[in-house]
């Protein structure tokens, strides 16, 4: 008799008790589920999806996100994010949360991390710490930081033009935005 079980995304597949979540398997409270359309498989104290194309990864350290910021306090923001592999690839994996700490902006004091990111700007950010808790981001280096920003008061996307993001209605901010590696110019690497 084939014992064979066929799962779709969002799909039980144990307790964090049981098994880890594998590949194409995510955790959330306490609970791992499928992330793909496949086969149910446990191995070695993991809950995995079997599945013929691609592979969906569990957050590491020095993983690149894309994130969309959700809350925002002057000492952390919380975002929902994709992994940029994912994104750019075209899929849509598991949006995962995480907390982008005040620390982990800038080498610079950050008096508020409201000056730095707002609500609703999408940014690109590394995985800095794995903890039981959840996943914390950084912001640090050249490479990172906010890729698309919105207007604190009409919300209508903003320009940038020599480095300061300029809305529509006339609002002006300067924050840290993310360079390409290769793009970096050698005065502003010193600024992040």
């Amino acid at each position: 008799m084939d014992k064979r079980k066929l799962v779709l995304p969002g799909d039980h597949l144990s307790s964090c008790e049981e098994a880890e979540p594998g590949e194409n398997a995510y955790m959330e409270s306490d609970e791992v589920y499928s992330a793909a359309v496949g086969e149910d498989v446990r191995a070695e104290g993991k809950a995995a999806v079997k599945f013929k194309g691609r592979v969906l990864q569990q957050p590491h350290v020095g993983m690149e996100m894309y994130c969309v910021v959700t809350r925002a306090s002057m000492n952390k923001a919380v975002a929902g994010c994709v992994p940029v592999s994912e994104a750019e690839q075209g899929g849509r994996g598991v949006e995962i949360e995480a907390v982008l700490p005040v620390t982990a902006i800038r080498r610079e004091y950050v008096a508020d991390l409201r000056h730095e990111v707002k609500i609703g700007d999408i940014l690109k950010a590394r995985v800095q710490k794995v903890l039981p808790t959840g996943i914390e981001l950084s912001m640090m280096g050249p490479e990172y930081g906010l890729v698309r920003v919105f207007c604190p008061r009409c919300r209508s996307a903003m320009e940038m033009k020599d480095r300061i993001f300029i809305c529509s209605c006339g609002w002006k901010e300067r924050r840290k935005i993310a360079h390409e590696k290769e793009d970096v110019p050698k005065a502003h690497k010193e600024e992040f």
